[in-house]
């Protein structure tokens, strides 16, 4: 899978079927994905933590494969939650920004 040739919905669906196989998700709840997020989230913030913010670009060099497993466990439980709720990623991300695009306008933002 690469991002160029896969679709959000093929991702969703191969994290189902993972999860599925193992039988994660017959017992899943809002909270618990909600809290495996955050959890996940914080792995992703423990990579940046003790880094001066010039530094901080180094972890391409030093941490990149703990940096791309963070971020797409992160991805994951978000996907899970997208599933969970019937939630499509791609249209909420649209419809939020056609909301930041109104509450951010150009003009304001140019100047």
């Amino acid at each position: 899978m690469t991002d160029k040739t896969t679709t959000i919905a093929e991702i969703k669906k191969h994290i189902q079927d993972f999860s599925d196989a193992r039988g994660w998700r017959k017992d899943q709840n809002a909270k618990d994905l909600v809290m495996a997020l955050t959890v996940e989230a914080a792995e992703l913030a423990e990579i940046f933590m003790w880094l001066h913010s010039d530094n901080a670009d180094s972890v391409k060099e030093n941490d990149y494969q703990h940096l791309q497993e963070e971020l797409a466990d992160v991805f994951w439980y978000i996907c899970r939650l997208c599933e969970h709720f019937d939630v499509d990623l791609a249209k909420a991300v649209e419809e939020k920004t056609f909301k930041n695009a109104e509450k951010y306008p150009l003009e304001v933002i140019t100047k």
